[in-house]
């Protein structure tokens, strides 16, 4: 029984030592325009439910940096858009294309909102993709929401840094025993030596 806690807790204490560095890699990883990049790839955590059910509140997606390619009507792009005086990402679908004067704009639309986005994007405003004919991303489920909140200061605290804190103790205290029991054999040996010459 003691042999089986020790390996949960071992197995535990790995656990929240990769869940602490990559959070880590993602935060201080390669910035792009203020965007975290890892290897072309940007994750990005979904908030609202404007593509449901094609993304979904709470899912981690993994986009594709753009890097200027053709970009179709139907494509499901993320973007800076501005909303209440502050640059936010959307990730919304293509529904058209224009060609104005030279320039190509592209307006987009959640596939579970009303109406299309008032923003008309130029190649500039675009962050990443997360489908296209080239790239059709990955989500994960509940993942960002559980990113989000250990990526705050609460969550780090409570669920990385406290639980570290508490193994840290632990093998401490099971280092301390182990010194005392071998103190303890070596006193025990020391005895018995003392009686043997006498």
């Amino acid at each position: 029984m003691k042999k089986a806690f020790n390996i949960i807790t071992d197995v535990l204490l790995v656990i929240f030592i990769l869940l602490a560095a990559l959070i880590t890699i993602v935060s201080l990883n390669t910035k792009d325009r203020g965007v975290t990049n890892i290897f072309g790839y940007v994750p990005l955590n979904i908030q609202t439910n404007s593509m449901q059910d094609v993304i979904n509140p709470g899912d981690l997606i993994i986009t594709q940096k753009y890097n200027g390619e053709d970009i179709e009507v139907g494509d499901i792009i993320s973007f800076f858009s501005v909303e209440e005086e502050t640059t936010i990402i959307k990730t919304h679908r293509v529904v058209r294309k224009e060609n104005n004067d030279g320039t190509i704009t592209f307006i987009t639309k959640g596939d579970n909102a009303e109406g299309e986005d008032q923003l008309e994007l130029t190649k500039n405003d675009i962050v990443s993709v997360y489908q296209s004919n080239d790239y059709h991303g990955w989500k994960l489920p509940i993942v960002g929401s559980i990113f989000s909140f250990l990526k705050s200061q609460t969550g780090f605290l409570f669920c990385i840094i406290l639980p570290l804190f508490v193994f840290f103790i632990y093998q401490l205290y099971k280092f301390v025993v182990i010194i005392m029991e071998e103190k303890k054999k070596e006193t025990l040996k020391e005895i018995e030596a003392s009686k043997g010459k006498a």
